[in-house]
């Protein structure tokens, strides 16, 4: 149930309000106002994955430190493709075929 119909069942709303397209934007602007746990950052995924372990980084350097490290394991991932496929990339296996 959105907040929308919670509230909708509290209030009585006017013809207009009450509409499909305001609903819309009613749960639209709510959900820019509050983030869901789906819409987080990189940043704020890592603070709360490796809670107190990374409090003393500021958050340009944890995202530093998270592209090095995704780019690390794309490295580690292509060169274990490579071996497995005859020296290429699952994606350059899956694009000849």
């Amino acid at each position: 149930m959105t907040l929308y119909q919670q509230t909708s069942s509290q209030l009585e709303l006017s013809p207009a309000l009450s509409s499909f397209e305001n609903m819309q934007s009613l749960d639209a602007a709510l959900s820019q106002i509050f983030k869901s746990r789906q819409e987080e950052t990189r940043t704020e995924k890592a603070r709360r994955a490796m809670a107190g372990a990374v409090d003393s980084l500021t958050d340009e350097e944890l995202d530093i430190q998270l592209t090095e490290f995704q780019h690390l394991i794309d490295y580690w991932l292509d060169m274990f493709e490579q071996q497995l496929f005859d020296g290429k990339t699952l994606q350059q296996t899956l694009m000849e075929g």
